[in-house]
């Protein structure tokens, strides 16, 4: 089972050298994480990178804020999906509304055009809104919300700030699971992609779970740079492999 690296880890870092550290680091691929520089949507870098650098781009990320073509976040999915396309197919991952009414019509709408263009596109999990942090009441962080959309996300460190056990989580959706995002939590609130092992989570039980069940997709290290080392490029390269080998472990059961 590929286990990817993704950029937005190191998002301070360049794309290139981030690709560079994965593929030294020994990961399988890289998941792409767009933003606003355009290094992150010309499919002809991309592939050029992916090419230089021997690994692929497993799955693509459209731009949590601001992306470089100035879209709405709809039409941004839309056209993440069409460049996904271009750079091999992978998994785009999709952030979706709050349930209800917003999360029907974006489903109708956005999604079922993004997932027009032929690749997979899988709804992310999202984290409890934070009262003090989000002005948004609501959002899709039980896997009830996200039951009948198709293929999912699961994010762990979403799960864990979001008060559900991860186990319960996977239970709930591993029919439709497409894509991982794997971090560690403290489960003292908020979300915190912390290294696999540096937290509260289950992660060994998950992922020997995942190791042994059917499923079809990656897992990713989705982290926040400062406990990767940013910005000693050495303490950088030491947690990726290390991070990478409890991942392997893991899986293996």
């Amino acid at each position: 089972m590929p286990v990817v690296f993704s950029t937005g880890s190191l998002h301070p870092f360049g794309l290139d050298r981030v690709y560079g550290w994965a593929a030294e680091a020994g990961f399988d691929g890289v998941e792409v994480m767009m933003d606003e520089r355009w290094d992150t949507h010309q499919h002809a870098y991309i592939n050029e990178l992916s090419e230089r650098h021997g690994i692929p781009v497993v799955a693509l990320h459209p731009p949590i804020y601001r992306s470089a073509w100035r879209l709405g976040t709809e039409e941004t999915l839309i056209r993440s999906a069409r460049l996904a396309g271009k750079i091999g197919g992978p998994v785009v991952v999709a952030h979706p509304p709050p349930p209800g009414r917003p999360l029907a019509r974006w489903s109708a709408g956005a999604l079922a055009e993004a997932r027009g263009f032929g690749v997979p596109v899988a709804v992310e999990n999202m984290p409890k809104p934070d009262r003090g942090f989000t002005v948004r009441r609501k959002s899709c962080h039980r896997p009830e919300h996200l039951l009948g959309l198709g293929d999912v996300t699961i994010d762990t460190s979403h799960v864990g700030a979001s008060g559900v056990e991860l186990m319960e989580f996977w239970e709930g959706l591993k029919d439709q699971l497409r894509h991982v995002h794997l971090s560690d939590s403290d489960l003292s609130g908020g979300d915190q992609h912390r290294l696999p092992g540096k937290g509260k989570l289950p992660l060994r039980e998950f992922l020997a779970g995942i190791g042994g069940s059917a499923y079809p997709g990656a897992i990713s290290l989705e982290l926040k740079p400062w406990p990767l080392g940013t910005p000693h490029p050495e303490v950088i390269m030491e947690r990726m492999k290390t991070a990478l080998e409890f991942t392997r472990e893991g899986l293996d059961g």
